[in-house]
């Protein structure tokens, strides 16, 4: 079995779900991490690959979550600005 805990995809999703304190964006987060790790486990690497593509979907769901609670003035401008920085640059990783 694969060592997930070690691979640099999952590392940065374990990061960036450090800073969330919303419930609803730290679910979001977690499943994001947690469907990272399901794919690098994967002897498939077909299913792998399209666990990846559900991640880069959750991680735009996250980002639009981000942007409706900054919208509601419930995260402040750099606050959001830091958060949505850190799940574009793992959604590009993802993707790369």
């Amino acid at each position: 079995m694969v060592n997930f805990h070690e691979h640099k995809l999952w590392q940065e999703a374990y990061v960036a779900l450090m800073d969330l304190e919303d419930p609803e964006l730290i679910a979001t987060g977690q499943e994001i991490a947690a469907i990272i790790a399901d794919s690098l486990t994967r002897e498939d690497r077909r299913v792998g690959r399209d666990l990846i593509h559900n991640a880069v979907a959750l991680v735009a769901k996250l980002r639009t979550q981000l942007a409706i609670l900054w919208g509601q003035e419930r995260l402040d401008d750099e606050t959001f600005k830091k958060l949505d920085g850190t799940y574009a640059a793992l959604s590009s990783s993802l993707q790369s």
